[in-house]
């Protein structure tokens, strides 16, 4: 192989090399990114499961006690009639 030749399957192998790393570079910048945005939906997601348990937790809440106060009231209904 004359020395022309070397440099020529030298040089087409180091620009294949840089284009593949650069290829490789933004395919992992790419999927860092996209890593960031389902990591933060992931954390919104979770905040509003916090928010909708605390609501259920509140309702639950309201819920009894309008039973008791319907439970007292009936009973008061009872002794009086």
């Amino acid at each position: 192989m004359t020395e022309s030749k070397m440099r020529r399957v030298v040089s087409a192998a180091s620009a294949t090399a840089v284009i593949v790393f650069v290829i490789l570079v933004v395919a992992l910048v790419w999927q860092l990114a996209v890593l960031g945005v389902k990591k933060s939906q992931a954390e919104k997601l979770k905040a509003e499961i916090a928010m909708l348990e605390r609501q259920k937790q509140e309702t639950e809440d309201e819920i009894e006690l309008w039973q008791q106060d319907w439970k007292i009231e009936e009973r008061a209904r009872q002794l009086k009639g």
